[in-house]
């Protein structure tokens, strides 16, 4: 191996350019800094503020009775709680626990470990009461319940249902309609509630499960249908309160669109007692000729909001109506089912014979 032997005046070039190379980083790091005094230190503090403010916030979530795995870290994932529901769910896949993720109203920080997320849906939350709300019940029909159970002011819940503006109104179809009540969208389910809840509580966790119920439903066989899907929603409200026997859903729906088409009144007396606030007894003539908007009787096409909160099985049906060319139905006995027909006098025919309600 060859040695090179440097001369005195090559040395000195040398060491002049070791010189400059260090005055040079020098000078890069002062530009450095000084860009990160003026850009950099603004950035830094924001962030340190946004993740302890982050950190000290918490997310509310209600999980649905029923509700599965997929449907749970979707809607986590929704809530900004959880980074991936495909995480979640192997996670409690690998736990072995899809069975024993408990329905309630949990509050997560927006940081949680992912693994403490699952621990409290393994444990459960702390529920202080239940409120069952069945399909088909009209808000004031709820506010009844609620009172009676003695657990919330039935009066309360009625005022806020007449008043969207205090609440995140929950999207149709991909869009949030313009409401003057949130009647129909309240959804019917059983909710656990925590210590000190109300009205307010209760009705915005109806709106949550709304949101996340139907969201997946084909609302785009709305516009077929000539409706919105707010409308669609209305429809479902009558084949809720119409309907008992689950198999007549789509039928009762064929018969409402039918008669639109022809123009012909829906004729459907469960609109009358929406509009008369009489859920039970016979209606009087002098109800069924109420001048209310919500009278079918009298006026053409649907009533101009819904007269009860569906589940999903009647807004399926409203959405997918049978294909059939029945404009009238009659009870036929009193399990609850009815004789269909196109035929106005098979229907006087039938309606002579029908069990009294």
């Amino acid at each position: 191996m060859s040695e090179t032997h440097w001369g005195p005046e090559r040395r000195r070039r040398g060491r002049w350019g070791t010189r400059i190379l260090i005055v040079g980083a020098f000078l890069v790091c002062v530009l450095v800094v000084g860009y990160v005094a003026r850009t950099g230190v603004d950035w830094v503090q924001e962030r340190s503020s946004t993740t302890t403010l982050a950190g000290d916030a918490t997310i509310e979530v209600v999980i649905d009775e029923g509700m599965t795995t997929i449907e749970m870290g979707n809607l986590l994932e929704e809530k900004g709680v959880i980074d991936s529901s495909a995480a979640f769910v192997d996670l409690v896949k690998s736990r072995g626990t899809e069975d024993d993720l408990q329905a309630g109203t949990y509050e997560f920080a927006s940081d949680e470990e992912l693994l403490k997320i699952v621990d409290k849906l393994e444990q459960g939350a702390a529920p202080t009461f239940t409120v069952t709300i069945p399909e088909g019940l009209a808000a004031g029909q709820v506010a009844a319940l609620l009172t009676k159970a003695g657990d919330m002011k039935g009066d309360t819940y009625v005022q806020l249902s007449n008043d969207p503006s205090k609440f995140v109104v929950p999207k149709i179809g991909g869009t949030t309609p313009s409401l003057k009540t949130l009647e129909g969208l309240l959804f019917p389910s059983t909710y656990f509630m925590m210590d000190g809840d109300g009205p307010t509580e209760l009705i915005g966790a109806q709106l949550v499960a709304f949101q996340s119920k139907t969201a997946t439903l084909s609302w785009t066989k709305a516009e077929a249908l000539g409706l919105t899907p707010y409308e669609i929603v209305i429809v479902a409200s009558l084949i809720e309160k119409e309907v008992s026997v689950a198999e007549e859903r789509p039928m009762v729906a064929a018969v409402i669109y039918n008669r639109l088409k022809k123009d012909m009144t829906l004729g459907i007396d469960a609109t009358v007692r929406y509009a008369v606030k009489k859920w039970t007894g016979a209606l009087t003539t002098e109800d069924l000729e109420s001048d209310s908007p919500y009278n079918t009787r009298i006026v053409k096409g649907l009533p101009p909001t819904p007269i009860a909160n569906p589940g999903i099985a009647a807004i399926k049906a409203a959405l997918e109506p049978a294909d059939v060319d029945f404009l009238y139905y009659v009870l036929k006995d009193k399990q609850g089912r009815h004789f269909f027909t196109a035929s106005y006098d098979e229907f006087l025919a039938a309606k002579e014979n029908a069990p009294s309600q």
